[in-house]
Parts: C-alpha cells; sequence; structure tokens
C-alpha cells in the first residue's frame, strides 16, 4: 500500500480488514498463515518515516505485527529506506568468506578452473537481483568491487599491494558499476522488445504514445520519463 504519513490510520485499518479477509479466505480452503514468520515494513524517506507514530502495528490472527528495520524476500534484504546497505553488508560478507576458502586451495587449480570456480560460487551471488539494489549508494558499489578485486587477485596472482587494473582488463571484466550499468541496459531492452512479462515491460511508455509532435530534440523512439521528485 502506498499512503501519504497524514493518513497512516486510515490505511492501518484497511490493511488490517484486507488480512483478516485473506485469514479467513486461506482457512476456508485448508490453507495456513503463520504469524510469526509475517513481516510489516515501512518503507520511505528516513525524514517521512520519522515523524510516524512509533506504535504504529497491524494484527494478523489476533498477533500483533510491529515494524521490522529489514525484510528478506526471495533473499534480497530490503530495508526501509531502500538503500540496500544489509543486502550489500550480507553479500559482501558471504563472497569474501568463499573466496578465503578458494584462496587456500588455489595452487592446486589452473588458472581456467579457479575463474569457473568463482564465476559459479561468487559472481552468482555478488550480482544476483542486481535490478533490484543497483541504484545503491557508491560507498557499496565500493564495497563490491573490492570483493571482484580481491577475485581477481586469485586468479592472477597478485599481491596485496599490485596494481588491479590491468588485471582486471587481462581477465576482460567490467568493474562492478559497468556490469550493473550493462544488466540494467539489457532488461530495459528487453522490456522495450517485449522480451518479458507484460508487468515489466507495462512500466516503459514511449514517446509516440502520448503525441505524435516531432521534435528534433526528442525522437518518437524516445521512453516518456514519467515526473518524479527524488533521483
Amino acid at each position: 500500500l502506498s499512503f501519504p504519513s497524514s493518513d497512516v490510520d486510515s490505511t492501518i485499518t484497511n490493511m488490517n480488514s484486507d488480512l483478516k479477509n485473506i485469514c479467513s479466505w486461506c482457512c476456508k480452503n485448508s490453507l495456513l498463515i503463520n504469524a510469526d514468520k509475517t513481516k510489516f515494513l515501512l518503507i520511505g524517506v528516513p525524514q517521512r518515516l520519522r515523524h510516524l507514530n512509533p506504535t504504529i502495528s497491524i494484527n494478523v490472527l489476533g498477533k500483533r505485527i510491529d515494524p521490522v528495520p529489514v525484510a528478506k524476500d526471495l533473499g534480497v534484504l530490503v530495508d526501509q529506506s531502500l538503500t540496500y546497505n544489509e543486502h550489500i553488508s550480507k553479500t559482501v560478507s558471504n563472497c569474501m568468506h568463499k573466496l578465503i576458502q578458494i584462496n587456500r586451495i588455489k595452487h592446486l587449480l589452473d588458472t581456467k578452473t579457479l575463474k569457473l570456480l568463482i564465476n559459479s560460487v561468487v559472481f552468482s551471488k555478488l550480482y544476483y537481483c542486481s535490478t533490484i539494489w543497483s541504484n545503491t549508494s557508491k560507498y557499496n558499489l565500493k564495497k563490491l568491487q573490492l570483493v571482484q578485486n580481491f577475485s581477481a587477485r586469485i586468479i592472477l596472482g597478485l599481491k596485496k599491494f599490485d596494481h588491479i587494473s590491468e588485471g582486471l582488463k587481462s581477465l576482460n571484466w567490467l568493474s562492478v558499476k559497468d556490469s550493473l550499468y550493462v544488466k540494467d541496459a539489457i532488461m530495459v531492452f528487453k522490456c522495450i522488445n517485449n522480451l518479458v512479462p507484460d508487468y515489466l515491460k507495462g512500466k516503459f511508455v514511449s514517446r509516440s504514445t502520448i503525441h505524435c509532435r516531432n521534435t528534433r530534440s526528442v525522437s518518437d523512439n524516445n521512453l516518456q520519463i514519467p515526473k518524479y521528485r527524488l533521483a
């Protein structure tokens, strides 16, 4: 549900009513809702969240559910302000743990096997659901870049203080920032060319569907950028 902070009381009332109907439907269809595993997350800019009542909560099967700062959904940790700090920290920790284990046995493996192992075990975790969190802060991107740098050092046998730029080029690896940009660009390309489900491609609207005016600076094939207040 999306709501202004001034309508929080009515929104919670409506939400509790919807949850009651959902629980009733589940009971009639022999399904079980686990209230202990139900999470309630309020998402917004920090300035707005600070003005909300700290005692706000919802009810599920008579159990009070208080807001949580972070909730996990399909392996992605979503926080209240969509900074994804928790998700990046957890991801970096897991990747570094795996890299340390690989580093201990790197002398037993050739370069090709090391690249295959790191791609399958580390990078698959590093870029998981990157379309969701790719707008995270530069600080978080730097932490992810350190993971990639460590991976390159293991494969190439570089020491801690050796320059890594040439090493990344020799492996034909894009930086983390560029890799995220490419993955987002591929997703947009698929959305524009009807290669994704309707709920994704429907979020992109071309200028030609809004007006027929042709200007020198704007092409009809360009996307319509919606108005927004925050970057």
